[in-house]
């Protein structure tokens, strides 16, 4: 998957959910970006919009997903 689209898709969230990206380092993206594209490839029917929504949400209320 691409990680570009992943990335962007991740910051357009955290815009839904109105938090600003400058909340993400660079670690944080990345394991969002992993996490993602583990989830992408253990189920390739899942839906790549709420993949990112679950673990944005995940991220945000600090939950166990994260």
């Amino acid at each position: 998957m691409n990680k570009n689209l992943i990335i962007k898709m991740i910051d357009n969230a955290l815009k839904q959910y109105h938090a600003d990206n400058t909340i993400l380092n660079e670690q944080d993206y990345e394991y969002l970006y992993q996490k993602i594209s583990s989830s992408i490839k253990e189920g390739p029917d899942h839906v790549l919009y709420n993949l990112v929504q679950d673990a944005v949400y995940g991220y945000i209320t600090d939950s166990p997903y994260f």
